[in-house]
């Protein structure tokens, strides 16, 4: 059984609902436009606070070795997704900074030295994994242009005087970058005297072959209060 309602009142639910109607839409109409004028500049136009001086400052450089499978400091653990089949995990001689190697994921053992030199003094290893994880472009060989994910964690040893102190690196480069020092990693985090510390390493290449790389790291550390 329908419900039944007097003209005059059926004209009154009508002007009711066409009113909510066209307040609702009015609202929408000021919060889209709002949220436009809030939104919508491009490009973005965004200037950082200017930083405090960190609490530490210093450089070390990390030595990376690959492509042997007896003297190297890092080891791919899969294949590049457009060499699957034409390459294997345990001849790592096709693992070189200057052919594609999307999909390959590395693991190191890297030596952090205070030079730049691979045989000069040690204050640490680095240990961790990374991602190449964009597409090779040759037009910036032989920098190269494989995109490079890191996560891993600096451990300095006593002679550095940070012994039982470690650092958490985590972020993204190209190659062609470091090679302009213009990379930053940042630092989320570490234990012993860099407890609670966050930062960034601004990231060059000191040495660099077909074979070996010596990166540089200018550190800077800022603590949480």
């Amino acid at each position: 059984m329908g419900i039944h309602l007097a003209p005059e009142r059926a004209e009154q639910c009508r002007l009711l609902v066409l009113q909510v109607s066209l307040t609702l839409f009015a609202l929408c109409s000021i919060y889209l436009t709002v949220d436009a004028a809030g939104y919508g500049d491009y490009p973005y136009n965004y200037e950082p606070a200017e930083l405090p001086k960190p609490d530490f400052e210093f450089t070390f450089y990390m030595q990376s070795r690959i492509g042997s499978p007896t003297n190297s400091t890092t080891a791919a653990v899969t294949l590049p997704v457009d060499r699957v089949g034409q390459v294997n995990l345990t001849d790592q001689s096709w693992f070189q900074p200057n052919t594609s190697l999307f999909g390959t994921i590395g693991v190191f053992e890297n030596p952090l030295t205070l030079e730049s030199l691979s045989n000069s003094t040690e204050v640490g290893f680095g240990r961790g994994i990374y991602v190449f994880d964009s597409k090779f472009d040759p037009a910036f060989a032989p920098a190269g242009s494989n995109g490079v994910e890191w996560l891993w964690t600096g451990i300095f040893n006593d002679d550095s005087g940070l012994g039982n102190s470690t650092l958490c690196f985590k972020g993204w480069n190209l190659p062609r970058d470091a090679a302009k020092g213009t990379s930053e990693v940042a630092i989320c985090g570490g234990t012993g005297k860099f407890r609670l510390a966050q930062g960034y390493a601004k990231l060059s290449r000191a040495i660099s072959g077909p074979t070996a790389v010596s990166l540089k790291h200018d550190v800077a550390i800022f603590i949480k209060a």
